[in-house]
């Protein structure tokens, strides 16, 4: 099963949402796109990364290089 990390501005706090619920509240999104990266990577293979950008549409910010459907060779 893929895990989906997703970085969104949320109650005025950039957050990390997986399978529906928000944790963390991070300064910036980038910050919050490093902590989710760390989750992803300790989650373990085909853990993927998302953030909202301006237009409030996903961008894949981290593929793990060891899932089925990576983006990396």
């Amino acid at each position: 099963m893929t895990i989906e990390f997703h970085v969104v501005r949320h109650h005025g706090a950039w957050r990390i949402r997986v399978n529906g619920k928000h944790h963390g509240e991070y300064d910036s999104r980038l910050l919050a796109i490093n902590a989710a990266v760390t989750e992803a990577q300790a989650a373990g293979p085909g853990a993927k990364v998302f953030s909202t950008g301006i237009v409030s549409q996903f961008s894949q910010e981290w593929p793990s290089k060891d899932g089925p459907n990576s983006l990396l060779p």
